[in-house]
């Protein structure tokens, strides 16, 4: 019997965090990525403006995910055995992965055939998927499975560190992505962006065997954590509009996002927690469809991307600005839509496939 043994298995407002959670990520897809494809992002100097407002709110979002999945081990899931453990993250997380990864390399298998032929390298489909798996190349935004992977696998160490010294090691861990920073695009998946969002993950477990002293914290001082994310969001803006590039190891601007976030973190699960039963009761259905969502969403995004550029080639900021919000929207609601006729269909067993 351990101290976790008595805790529930189910956190509503944690739940609904996840759903909050999605949706920033999606955020911060939905307006880059058309300032991407359209070419206003390199041809418009006023484009920076949408990009310095919608990466301050989004930007970095994913480590939410990874903050959540340390919160809910140390406060659920650390009373699984290790093989059940492994077992269901093979099963809800590495199987979805692989068989969206399987259908994105199929349907763009044309594109990087003719790829190979051109440049005289050899190829062969199973290298190619293999690739893609270890790599998540698939889509920009699967580059976080591989790294959720190895999160998983160094559980146990984490895990060991939860008792000695109080957790001291989870806490400087989680501390380490202010001084360790990620690498952003092209190079996502990086050494440097696993100890990122270990970081991250590190924290989440940390906060999950103190969440009663967490919110005791949060609400005295309140005010204190709010000036401290309203600066902390300014220097982030600031720092996007001005296109700031890192020159060394420490990237100034991530460390702010890491601040950032996880600061937003503590303010959001305050928020939920208080609000109980009248939070909106969309987020907990997003919450249960947030895993299917992130691998759906950014097909979406693309294809109404690809469907607008080819009557408006060349948008204008505004028209950027209001087609990115028409996107938002529409991805969440297409990609819910799907997650929601999958789930019904194959019922239990869509979690192969689409991890829901």
């Amino acid at each position: 019997m351990t101290a976790a043994d008595d805790r529930p298995t189910f956190i509503p407002y944690l739940h609904k965090f996840r759903g909050v959670a999605i949706l920033a990520i999606i955020g911060a897809h939905a307006w880059s990525m058309f300032g991407a494809f359209s070419g206003l992002q390199e041809s418009n100097p006023g484009y920076i403006r949408i990009y310095a407002v919608t990466e301050t709110l989004f930007h970095g979002s994913t480590l939410f995910f990874a903050l959540i999945s340390g919160l809910l081990y140390s406060r659920v899931l650390c009373r699984q055995r290790w093989p059940v453990f492994f077992g269901n993250k093979l099963r809800n997380v590495l199987a979805p992965y692989a068989f969206i990864t399987l259908m994105l390399t199929v349907l763009a298998w044309p594109e990087i055939h003719a790829y190979l032929i051109a440049n005289k390298i050899p190829y062969n489909f199973l290298q190619i998927y293999g690739f893609q798996l270890l790599s998540g190349q698939a889509q920009i935004h699967l580059w976080y499975i591989p790294v959720l992977t190895v999160l998983f696998l160094s559980t146990p160490v984490l895990n060991a560190l939860r008792t000695p010294g109080q957790g001291i090691g989870l806490l400087l861990l989680g501390l380490m992505p202010l001084l360790v920073s990620r690498s952003t695009y092209p190079d996502l998946l990086s050494v440097k962006t696993v100890f990122f969002f270990l970081g991250a993950y590190a924290m989440g477990m940390y906060l999950g065997d103190r969440l009663e002293t967490m919110h005791a914290f949060i609400e005295r001082h309140a005010a204190a954590l709010w000036s401290a994310f309203v600066l902390l969001t300014i220097t982030n803006f600031l720092l996007f509009f001005w296109e700031y590039v890192p020159n060394a190891y420490i990237s100034l601007h991530q460390s702010v996002v890491y601040a950032q976030k996880m600061v937003l973190a503590l303010l959001l699960m305050q928020a939920l927690k208080q609000a109980a039963s009248h939070a909106p009761k969309l987020l907990d259905t997003l919450g249960t469809y947030a895993f299917s969502l992130y691998f759906l969403h950014l097909t979406f995004i693309w294809q109404f991307t690809e469907l607008w550029l080819k009557f408006h080639p060349k948008p204008g900021l505004l028209e950027a600005a209001g087609i990115g919000l028409a996107m938002y929207v529409l991805c969440i609601a297409f990609s819910l839509w799907l997650s929601m006729a999958v789930h019904k269909v194959l019922g239990r067993h869509s979690r192969l496939f689409i991890g829901v």
